[in-house]
């Protein structure tokens, strides 16, 4: 599908040569892991810049690629290619300076398991800049942890930098028994070699996941399972002590998080972590690690369910949460972004957008600069029938509305059952206007043959199409879904 295409589903209007605002995937849970950066944000003197690296899945023969864009998300175009040869692999990322570093490893749903491949290893890669050409060129990957047998394998990788400029990489491990091991390696030389340590946990009975994360002067892994009974532990060592010196393995807290991966966390710039999972009930929880100890939980959101998932990003001391959650009736997701006050309660909020379909995972930086908007990619599945994308939206922290306030709006929505749909786009810092429905825009701005094209883009895995009723819609939508869960 070319870039032409999807113009004629932006809200911004766009003519058939400007690059979109939406990047074509096969999927709408395109952005798993949810634990995984996604996005990072460069800063240069000529302008900041936004990185993406998306695994399209297969679409158009393209595999996992990084993608850019020079205006904060309005538009997106291709940087390079970071891996066409699976439709699996998922990549974190983490900026160093002008450069991105990242790694990249394979992530199945949850219906396929994790197999043994001798190419199942994980790889490292630097994307460095150019000042002269302003643009992010790929150095050839490096081999981190090796598959060795068509009985293992390894999968969701993780990066972060310590405070001595070391790189570290977090990785699960399939043994021949079918157990888990969580590994870890650390390159000394900028990513040139990695040598492996001694592995900080084993027999994990299924699929591990969780974060590597650095807290400044500390490194902290965490991690769950799909065991659905697992408590969730952490590993915490300081940077100035030996390469193989680790705390013990710490309890964080008795539940468990979905699958082990439905997370995001981010530094409190103090010693501290921020995290929001998702618990085996499938409900949003805020948790902070104050540098000894993970506080009680909080409830942020009781009404999801298998695909809600949260995006955190931090501004200063701020705390922002991106998520989508279930509509009433069932036939879609409201998109949402909302402050965490400092005891991680919800607090002013806004809905980005409602969306008639499946509306999958958001990804956002873990971390922005004082007065520059606020930016998430959801996976978005329209239930019309259009091209499957990630849609990028952008707006002010201003804009967020008190909790009271958002909630009275989005009543009155539900009362005027104004069933709309998500394409994408930016909010004012007053803004707070409902989506324009998908369909619609689509007729509005596209020609016959594009209309056609874009219809047919999702394939197989796209959403019933328009006129089909709402019971077939639903069911179609759940059985679907269950598929492609992490």
């Amino acid at each position: 599908m070319g870039w032409a295409v999807l113009t004629g589903l932006l809200l911004t209007g766009m003519t058939a040569a400007t690059p979109p605002s939406a990047i074509p995937v096969r999927g709408g849970n395109a952005l798993t892991l949810p634990a995984h950066r996604h996005i990072v944000r460069v800063s240069r003197s000529e302008g900041s810049v936004l990185l993406s690296a998306v695994q399209q899945g297969g679409l158009d023969g393209h595999g996992l690629r990084m993608f850019r864009s020079d205006n904060g998300g309005g538009t997106w175009k291709l940087e390079g290619v970071i891996h066409d040869g699976s439709t699996y692999d998922r990549a974190d990322l983490i900026a160093v300076g002008q450069d991105v570093a990242l790694v990249y490893a394979v992530e199945t749903p949850d219906s396929t398991g994790i197999s043994g491949s001798t190419s199942r290893d994980v790889y490292f890669q630097w994307w460095r800049y150019s000042a002269s050409k302003g643009r992010w060129s790929p150095q050839s990957p490096v081999r981190v942890f090796d598959s060795t047998s068509s009985s293992t394998a390894y999968y969701r990788a993780e990066l972060a930098r310590d405070s001595k400029g070391r790189l570290w990489v977090q990785a699960f491990f399939r043994e021949k028994d079918a157990s888990n091991t969580l590994s870890i390696a650390v390159s000394s030389d900028g990513g040139s070699t990695f040598r492996e340590q001694s592995a900080l946990a084993r027999d994990i009975p299924k699929r591990g996941g969780g974060r590597l994360v650095s807290l400044g002067s500390r490194m902290m892994v965490l991690w769950s399972s799909h065991d659905g009974h697992d408590s969730t532990r952490y590993r915490i060592r300081d940077d100035s002590a030996s390469l193989s010196t680790w705390s013990s393995t710490r309890t964080a807290f008795s539940d468990g998080i979905y699958h082990g991966a439905a997370l995001s966390a981010v530094a409190d710039g103090k010693g501290g972590l921020h995290l929001v999972y998702k618990d085996n009930s499938e409900r949003l929880i805020y948790r902070h690690f104050n540098g000894s100890a993970f506080g009680s939980a909080v409830r942020v959101l009781d009404d999801g369910d298998w695909a809600t998932q949260p995006a955190l990003t931090r501004v200063g001391s701020a705390v922002y949460l991106f998520y989508n959650q279930p509509r009433s009736d069932g036939s879609g997701y409201r998109l949402w972004v909302r402050a965490l006050s400092s005891s991680g309660k919800p607090g002013a909020g806004k809905e980005l957008a409602s969306v008639s379909g499946f509306a999958g995972y958001p990804a956002a930086p873990e971390v922005l600069p004082s007065g520059v908007p606020l930016v998430c990619f959801f996976g978005i599945e329209p239930s019309s029938g259009s091209s499957i994308r990630l849609s990028f939206f952008s707006t002010s922290a201003s804009s967020l509305k008190s909790q009271a306030v958002a909630a009275k709006e989005a009543s009155q929505f539900q009362e005027d059952d104004r069933r709309v749909a998500a394409t994408g786009g930016s909010g004012g810092p007053s803004s707070f206007d409902p989506p324009q429905d998908v369909g619609t825009v689509g007729s509005a701005l596209t020609g016959p043959s594009q209309q056609a094209m874009a219809a047919g883009c999702g394939g197989a895995s796209a959403m019933l199409a328009v006129g089909v009723t709402f019971l077939l819609m639903e069911w179609g939508r759940r059985q679907r879904t269950r598929v492609l869960r992490f």
